[in-house]
């Protein structure tokens, strides 16, 4: 049977089939917290699936799928941890890192070597009232040149050919694949799974090799700065390494992130745990912000470069140069034109997204929009072409994988009208996050009255309202960086909860209101 007959196969079976989920995995998904990103999915028609551990370890499914994993940015590995007990399929880089940093167990993880075709058998529940489904599968490794040890996976077999790229940035050399180029020129691929991170047109940004070169020119223009990095975990290590090569100093990064450049046999040498007597150091990207960085320029001059184009999604003022802050967009994703070329290169004939999009921020057009009106209108003569496009997007299948999760730490706040209708005690934090302090009720009504006749405006207003700039512009990084991670330690640390009551503080002799809280009397009102 052709690709499009298991799609439409799967589709009209009564029973639950692979890639679907039941009313009760439903309300299972939506009663558990889906703050936290997830770009992984179950491959429709197949009982396969990439980058996504949360499949109910009680479903009688769970055990009767082949698990692969991509590579360990946390929002592919959301699920995955020490009592994992299913086989996983990488690569080599990525079984190390896996065990390292995830703690799975190593005979779980079944390292496979890249452009080596692996034939593997299918569980038997699958297929079984369809004598032509396939048995087996063959299971090809491509380098997905995101970071160290990202995979991309061609599945093949009497469905067809199925390529699903987890995270990528695509470039020229990628052409010159033997996998990659055999399906170019085959034009054989039945569907694309496919990183749509920077899909709107408008989302452009240099190579890597330029971004290289913009932050060596920063570097050389502040000779007697401290550099902070703003990164992730893992993908900006041979920036930090340039610097160091260029700086001839070592670059300070935390033990942890120490322990996973060895696994990833870097240069070590180039690096330190010592924070004190070193410039360049390492940062998670929510630490960096005016307000912190104000405060290390009281020790020596500082400025901070981070290391990213998320600003073209999120469109944030904290992605905008100033005297401490600056921005090189290294990214390891593809910009919206290298998608095109990619998709042009493939030629695929039916076309999945894997991220899970923010919204169009650019005001483009998507590529994958662009890509797809052109297959149709090249097939308006095939009477099979809209049927094959709907098997795909308006199968239950392809509507249970949407996530049910809050994009924003915003939406998780009731209105004010939600608050004033609700007859149960409020709570709210105090300055000590594990003690609760209960609300009074207020009229709020009485309060924005009383906010209505304008108040002084006190002598150091402007030097309130920087210090409250400084102060939103960190806690809006902050819940950038939460939303594009799905992180939410950014959101429930001690820092940002300062923020958010230095912030209060800041701006109390604007509104008139007074607050106080004595955390020692848990009696204490507002």
């Amino acid at each position: 049977m052709c690709f499009l007959g298991v799609v439409l196969f799967e589709r009209n079976q009564t029973q639950v089939g692979y890639g679907e989920t039941t009313s009760s995995h439903k309300r299972t998904a939506r009663s558990s917290s889906f703050l936290s990103m997830m770009n992984g999915k179950l491959l429709m028609g197949l009982p396969i699936a990439i980058d996504y551990w949360k499949l109910p370890r009680s479903d009688s499914k769970f055990k009767t799928f082949l698990y692969f994993l991509t590579h360990l940015h946390t929002d592919h590995t959301q699920g995955l941890s020490s009592t994992w007990t299913e086989t996983i399929y990488t690569s080599s880089v990525n079984h190390d890192l896996a065990i390292s940093m995830l703690n799975v167990k190593p005979e779980l993880i079944k390292p496979l070597e890249m452009g080596v075709s692996y034939t593997m058998s299918l569980p038997a529940e699958h297929g079984q009232s369809n004598e032509t489904a396939s048995k087996s599968i063959s299971v090809t490794l491509i380098d997905a040149n995101h970071i160290k040890g990202s995979v991309m996976y061609l599945f093949e077999g009497s469905f067809g050919r199925v390529l699903y790229t987890g995270d990528f940035r695509w470039c020229e050399t990628m052409m010159s694949d033997p996998v990659l180029k055999d399906l170019s020129e085959s034009k054989s691929l039945n569907l694309l799974y496919v990183d749509n991170t920077f899909e709107f047109i408008g989302n452009e940004f240099p190579s890597r090799e330029k971004c290289m070169t913009e932050m060596l020119q920063i570097l050389r223009k502040h000779p007697y700065h401290r550099i902070i990095f703003g990164c992730q975990t893992i993908g900006k290590e041979d920036v930090l390494l340039r610097a160091a090569l260029e700086r001839k100093e070592k670059v300070y990064v935390p033990e942890t992130i120490f322990s996973i450049y060895r696994t990833l046999k870097m240069p070590c040498d180039h690096f330190t745990t010592e924070q004190a007597d070193c410039v360049l150091w390492f940062e998670k990207m929510h630490q960096i912000s005016q307000f912190n960085l104000k405060k290390k320029n009281e020790e020596i001059p500082t400025i901070a470069i981070k290391l990213t184009a998320s600003g073209l999604l999120y469109k944030s003022s904290n992605f905008k140069d100033d005297e401490l802050i600056f921005t090189v967009p290294y990214s390891n994703h593809s910009s919206a034109s290298e998608l095109a070329k990619f998709l042009d290169f493939l030629q695929p004939a039916m076309v999945e997204r894997i991220v899970s999009t923010h919204g169009n921020k650019s005001g483009g057009t998507s590529v994958i929009d662009c890509y797809m009106s052109k297959i149709k209108a090249e097939m308006t003569d095939d009477a099979s072409s809209d049927s094959m496009e709907i098997s795909i997007f308006a199968s239950s299948a392809f509507k249970s994988q949407v996530p049910d999760y809050f994009c924003s730490a915003v939406s998780r706040i009731p209105s004010p009208d939600a608050i004033a209708a609700m007859e149960t005690e409020n709570t709210a934090l105090s300055e000590d996050i594990d003690i609760e302090v209960p609300l009074e009720k207020i009229d709020r009504f009485s309060i924005l009255n009383a906010m209505e006749k304008p108040l002084p405006k006190p002598e150091n207003f402007n030097a309130i309202m920087e210090e409250a700039d400084a102060l939103i512009a960190s806690i809006v990084s902050d819940l950038d960086q939460f939303h594009e991670d799905g992180n939410e330690d950014y959101i429930y640390s001690d820092a940002f909860i300062e923020k958010l009551m230095a912030l209060n503080t800041v701006y109390q002799p604007l509104t008139g209101i007074t607050c106080s809280v004595d955390v020692s009397n848990k009696d204490s009102r507002i």
